[in-house]
């Protein structure tokens, strides 16, 4: 079965990426960005949802050059930005579930730049991603821990593959 229908089957159609919602005209101007994007080319960010820490490792880690999205609107570091007040008014992009299949796009089973996260091809995601416990699982501690899971696009997303903003709650 095709990734694709196999993330159909648990309801997995597009991708999400949470922002404050005074990003959205920087974002409508150059599409979402790397970290490394923005500081090469000086964007102007009004609220990063991640910390100085989570940019630094990141940055060490190599994966400053991709724009980090989740398979569900309520990734665990969603609640972590609202409760520090990194975002004020949060939204959820959300992105159309082809840039998973872009070439250099990788997945991770927790927060990527984790001790013991694991890193790989989208092809493997079957075997590192538990899918049932992500979406259906009734114990918060397993279902938490599922949906720290990550999409790693690298580079950018072009505006065009936005297809929709939902807001925070």
């Amino acid at each position: 079965m095709s990734i694709q229908k196999t993330l159909e089957q648990y309801g997995i159609t597009s991708l999400y990426h949470f922002t404050d919602r005074s990003n959205l005209q920087s974002i409508k101007k150059y599409g979402l960005q790397s970290l490394e994007n923005i500081a090469q080319n000086n964007i102007s960010v009004s609220r990063f949802g991640a910390n100085r820490l989570s940019h630094s490792l990141d940055r060490v880690m190599g994966l400053d050059k991709f724009v980090h999205l989740s398979f569900i609107k309520d990734h665990p570091m969603y609640h972590v930005a609202k409760y520090r007040g990194s975002i004020v008014d949060p939204v959820w992009l959300e992105i159309d579930i082809s840039v998973l299949f872009k070439k250099k796009t990788l997945i991770c089973d927790t927060l990527a730049n984790g001790y013991n996260a694991n890193i790989f091809d989208v092809n493997r995601i079957s075997d590192f991603i538990n899918l049932d416990a992500m979406v259906y699982s009734r114990d918060f501690n397993i279902r938490k821990e599922a949906r720290k899971a990550e999409i790693l696009v690298s580079n950018k997303i072009k505006i065009d593959k936005i297809i929709g903003v939902h807001n925070g709650n």
